[in-house]
């Protein structure tokens, strides 16, 4: 997983690319922040946010829009 373009931290590249977590739940952790303080952020519930950040989870760009925006960060950081 490269983060030239992207501006991936290598924290986050190598939670991601280990294949362990989402990109999503991995920039929400190192992040600091929680499951219900995101949720809380996009308006939906926890239970929502985790089938978002499963690791076999395929969201819309919609979706991911909106975790973005919930974490602060480029839609486009989300999707390597």
């Amino acid at each position: 997983m490269s983060n030239d373009t992207t501006n991936i931290p290598q924290e986050v590249a190598e939670l991601a690319g280990s294949g362990r977590k989402s990109l999503s739940r991995a920039w929400r952790e190192h992040l600091g922040l929680t499951k219900e303080q995101v949720a809380a952020r996009m308006g939906i519930s926890k239970a929502a946010l985790e089938q978002i950040e499963a690791r076999t989870a395929k969201p819309r760009r919609a979706t991911l829009a909106k975790v973005a925006a919930a974490l602060g960060v480029d839609v486009e950081q989300l999707v390597g």
